[in-house]
């Protein structure tokens, strides 16, 4: 089940990033150079199930996928400024589309606010298997979209 979700999540990651940004995963895995500053946008789901989002990327990748998001050039002063926002709405499309390909249309959802924090260390990619996991190359930068939903504890008497 664990290998299933992680499928989707990759295919509608990369969905989402080829038909809103119009962006692509590499052939070759990216690399992570030393300092980049990487942020990690979160994003959560409450209903008749629950989960988290969080997306890792540098702050190149965010810039890059504001460019292409609103239709200007890199090198556009607006781009810097509006990275985060466009991180942010990314996000809201991700967990739309992955909530509803996994739970159904018929389900409704609250989802949070995304929030956006910068990293103080790169991320070092490795998780626990029981997180569902992608990491891709899009546009030469390694970035990373992780689902993990709360863990049931028992009360033991």
């Amino acid at each position: 089940m664990q290998h299933q979700k992680t499928a989707t999540l990759t295919t509608i990651f990369s969905d989402v990033l080829a038909n809103l940004a119009f962006m692509f995963n590499d052939d070759e895995p990216g690399e992570s150079t030393g300092g980049e500053v990487w942020i990690e946008t979160t994003i959560s789901y409450r209903g008749s199930e629950s989960g988290t989002l969080r997306l890792r990327c540098p702050t190149e990748f965010a810039a890059l996928l504001a460019a292409n998001l609103l239709g200007i050039e890199r090198d556009d002063p607006d781009v810097d400024t509006k990275a985060e926002d466009a991180v942010k709405e990314f996000m809201n499309i991700v967990c739309g589309q992955l909530i509803t390909t996994w739970y159904g249309a018929e389900h409704v959802f609250d989802l949070t606010i995304p929030q956006t924090q910068v990293l103080m260390e790169t991320p070092t990619f490795s998780e626990p298997d029981d997180i569902s996991v992608t990491t891709l190359a899009v546009e030469g930068h390694q970035v990373q979209l992780l689902h993990t939903t709360p863990r049931v504890t028992a009360d033991i008497a």
